[in-house]
């Protein structure tokens, strides 16, 4: 079908056109708002911005504050590297060190109250930081002791068994046992006895324990063993 217009020729004409300045009002209204968008994005983009530049200012004084800490600890950086390097040694001489103080605690517990002890010259079994935990030292070490006892080589004999007994000590064999009347003001046996000294690796730890101290019956052991070691002693002239 054709269509018809059935509007005057005038009528058409001003239907289909618009003011002159009715488009202009509608770009002018257009680009202010194009204008107050772009303020708006400037505006956002600008407080976004000062924040960024603050949070970056922020960071670059932590980054300086680290980086003077971290020239102040250099020096410790070289000294730890030297730590970690030299402490699987110290760690194989701990494992592997014979126990002298517990070893001088013991024996003052076990000397028979008939014999007291005039000297003792000892020597661990060496150093062997390769030694695996459990392990016995090979060879051993050695210790000798010379003392006194009252008349009876059954006192000397006594001795030696208490030795033996230690779990430090083991194959412990009189050297020599002579009766003394002219030293002291009664009768008296001079002796020497000797034994080897067990070190069993990692029988105190596996490593050096640095965060603890000596244990208390560690350090009053010394006044003990000497308390002990000076009972019943034989009087001289």
């Amino acid at each position: 079908m054709r269509r018809i217009n059935l509007l005057p020729p005038e009528e058409r004409q001003r239907s289909f056109s618009l003011p002159r300045g009715g488009v202009l009002g509608i770009l002018f209204v257009a680009g202010a708002a194009a204008l107050v968008i772009m303020a708006g994005l400037y505006l956002f983009y600008l407080v976004r911005l000062n924040n960024e530049q603050q949070q970056i200012s922020t960071l670059d004084q932590q980054i300086s504050q680290q980086n003077q800490r971290l020239a102040e600890l250099a020096p410790f950086r070289d000294l730890q590297a030297s730590l970690d390097a030299k402490k699987p040694v110290a760690d194989g001489i701990y494992r592997t060190r014979f126990p002298w103080a517990e070893f001088f605690q013991g024996l003052a517990f076990v000397i028979p109250q008939t014999t007291t002890l005039k000297s003792l010259t000892a020597q661990a079994a060496p150093i062997d930081i390769q030694a695996s935990s459990g392990q016995t030292l090979r060879p051993p070490g050695t210790i000798t002791f010379t003392g006194v006892a009252l008349p009876g080589y059954r006192n000397v004999a006594d001795f030696i068994v208490q030795m033996n007994s230690l779990r430090y000590l083991s194959n412990t064999q009189l050297n020599s046992a002579e009766l003394d009347r002219q030293t002291y003001s009664r009768p008296a046996i001079n002796f020497e006895a000797s034994s080897e000294l067990i070190t069993v690796v990692g029988q105190d730890g596996p490593a050096v324990p640095l965060e603890s101290g000596p244990s208390a019956d560690v350090r009053e052991s010394p006044s003990r063993n000497s308390q002990d070691l000076a009972s019943h002693p034989v009087d001289r002239h």
